[in-house]
């Protein structure tokens, strides 16, 4: 069986090329595992990159770079204040499934640039893997209380209101692509997914069938699984709290949740060490948000760290003794996911898909979404009770090795495939 993977972010061609995420993402994982458990599955994987490309091929997988079409200069000046530089790979798409002949399309995620393959590819099945939906993202992508004019501060003024370039244009960029996403939707027949979440929503805008697949993490935490050892390795006596955090830029990620959380805890006298993966000091959306609230993160203990290879997460998330996910929207957050693995006690509010993760008080804490104080005496009840971490850290270890097992997963993926191709095996 061939199946042609579509994908906007680069898997596992060249890691250091375009778009390759750091430490590789969960579809460059599944990559590696569809490679360990399924041989007879012959991959195509395109994905966007500076270039166009013909077939590649590399240990046994045939790629194909999409020339990213993204204007620049004046153009893109224009296109950022008129909001008028959507691109369609449709034609390309298709001189790449008329190259490959795979039996079978799969794009990932909805949202992308390549979900309009489900209109365009005929007479073979495609079906879209579900990583957000953004029709359901809209409404919370500024916490509340927060709107456009809030993203415009004295150090982001020329981004934000002259460029365009920012959170402001990022966010009605979202609201064009949900268009094109609910046209996408309407015509799909077969969807991806995860969680209860997704497939909750998916059935507002499609009458797709439904397969549930869950996603193969980073290989690190696999190696790393159970190894964090609450109250062992590290100081949680008396009024200090060790936090971590794995966030993106973004507004609805909830760092103006972190920021009132760690007033909260200082203020009722806790030495609050926050460490923040994903997001730099000198990021947009620390300024922002730091002047929305008016918090300073230095003066409550909350540190950013930046991007880090996936060695220096693993370390950073066991130096603390509780993850804490703040999210406003969520459909399946792989930061929670690689956190559990390793048996770290998490708290998370109760945003999109994430109660499929975490069950609350069996495998984690779930609190409020938006709820800063709920948050902040979680931590409290948890900081104060090691044996409770232990339990439900424990728990996390055990159903996050279960539902991210590499060959299950792939089995469950090739039973898909072969569903929709009318096959008997791969």
């Amino acid at each position: 069986m061939k199946a042609l993977w579509l994908s906007t972010a680069n898997t596992m061609y060249d890691e250091k090329g375009d778009r390759a995420y750091n430490g590789k993402g969960w579809i460059a994982s599944l990559q590696d595992a569809v490679s360990a458990y399924a041989p007879g599955l012959e991959l195509g994987v395109a994905f966007l990159s500076g270039e166009d490309s013909e077939a590649l091929v590399r240990d046994g997988i045939t790629y194909y770079k999409i020339k990213r079409k993204s204007p620049s200069g004046f153009k893109k000046l224009y296109a950022n204040w008129t909001g008028t530089h959507g691109v369609n790979y449709d034609d390309r798409i298709m001189e790449i499934v008329n190259d490959f002949r795979p039996d079978l399309v799969h794009v990932f995620g909805c949202e992308s640039y390549f979900a309009s393959a489900v209109l365009s590819v005929r007479d073979i099945p495609v079906i879209i893997h579900i990583q957000g939906i953004l029709s359901e993202y809209i409404a919370d992508f500024f916490p509340p209380g927060t709107r456009k004019r809030d993203m415009i501060t004295p150090r982001t003024f020329w981004n934000e209101a002259v460029l365009r370039n920012g959170y402001i244009h990022l966010y009605d960029d979202y609201a064009a692509r949900a268009e094109k996403e609910r046209e996408c939707l309407k015509g799909l027949k077969y969807a991806m997914g995860r969680t209860s979440w997704d497939k909750r929503s998916l059935a507002k805008y499609s009458g797709a069938e439904y397969f549930h697949v869950d996603e193969v993490l980073r290989s690190g935490f696999y190696k790393s699984a159970g190894t964090f050892a609450a109250g062992t390795d590290i100081s949680t006596a008396g009024r200090q709290i060790c936090l971590s955090s794995t966030l993106s830029p973004f507004p609805y990620k909830g760092l103006d949740m972190v920021l009132k959380c760690a007033y909260a805890l200082t203020a009722a006298g806790y030495d609050v060490k926050w460490n923040i993966a994903g997001i730099r000091s000198s990021s947009d959306i620390v300024n922002i948000i730091e002047r929305k609230t008016g918090i300073r993160s230095s003066e409550c203990g909350v540190r950013y760290k930046g991007v880090l290879s996936e060695g220096e997460l693993i370390s950073t998330l066991k130096d603390a003794e509780i993850y804490v996910h703040t999210s406003y929207i969520e459909n399946s957050p792989n930061s929670v996911c690689e956190a559990q693995m390793l048996g770290m006690p998490v708290i998370a509010t109760d945003a999109g898909g994430t109660s499929t993760l975490v069950h609350d008080n069996m495998t984690g804490l779930l609190v409020p979404v938006g709820n800063s104080n709920a948050l902040a005496d979680a931590i409290i009840t948890l900081h104060s009770c090691p044996e409770q971490r232990e339990r439900l850290g424990k728990a996390a270890a055990a159903a996050a090795a279960e539902r991210h097992e590499p060959k299950k997963i792939v089995e469950d993926l090739s039973g898909t495939y072969c569903r929709l191709t009318g096959a008997s095996s791969i």
